[in-house]
């Protein structure tokens, strides 16, 4: 089991410092993440986060691979670009065929740049690996989605179950896809299946 999100949320205010490991590091186990707070880290660090990330010890390590170091935490609102459209859909598609382990995608989501130097005009969303069913560290959405496209025959998977609950036969369920999109079924894209699925949840 990994960390939960109330633990997540904690963690990742603190922004605690790791010494970057030799080697690609596996997701943590709960009770691996639960150590990296017993990691002397001192409030407002007169380190940079580099200097941070150099000189605090291995077990904090974690926290990065974990997705709960973020020294840009409390970086201005204003420098934090929204997120676009097709990456709100690839999320809400996530979480719906079982990649996102969220209630919420958009809690699978924070600000943050690559370590060691976490330059802030680097920065970008990532996704915390914890809060996935295949990252094994924290990665850019945009990386993500660009390596892990969604499959559409999980979605109509996903779509299935719903109409299967409905009692829809397969014309009306043809009917109802072309009602949303005005598209055949062949012819679906991401926001395609997001607006069906989004309308489904209504009925």
């Amino acid at each position: 089991m990994f960390p939960s999100r109330q633990f997540l949320e904690e963690t990742m205010s603190r922004g605690f410092g790791a010494t970057k490991p030799k080697r690609r590091a596996k997701k943590p186990s709960a009770s691996q993440a639960s150590k990296v707070r017993q990691c002397d880290v001192e409030a407002g660090s007169r380190f940079s986060p580099e200097e941070d990330w150099k000189v605090n010890c291995e077990k904090q390590a974690l926290a990065w691979y974990a997705g709960v170091y973020n020294p840009l935490a409390e970086i201005e609102p204003e420098r934090i670009r929204s997120i676009e459209a097709d990456e709100e859909e690839w999320l809400f598609l996530a979480r719906m065929i079982g990649w996102l382990e969220v209630d919420d995608e958009l809690d699978a989501l924070y600000f943050t740049a690559a370590p060691p130097a976490f330059d802030e005009v680097q920065a970008d969303w990532y996704l915390r690996p914890v809060l996935t069913t295949f990252l094994e560290e924290p990665t850019p959405l945009k990386d993500v989605m660009a390596d892990h496209p969604i499959p559409h025959q999980l979605v109509d998977q996903v779509i299935a179950r719903y109409t299967k609950r409905l009692k829809w036969k397969p014309e009306r369920i043809t009917a109802f896809i072309r009602e949303v999109t005005n598209k055949h079924s062949n012819e679906l894209k991401n926001e395609d299946y997001a607006a069906i699925l989004l309308e489904l949840q209504r009925l």
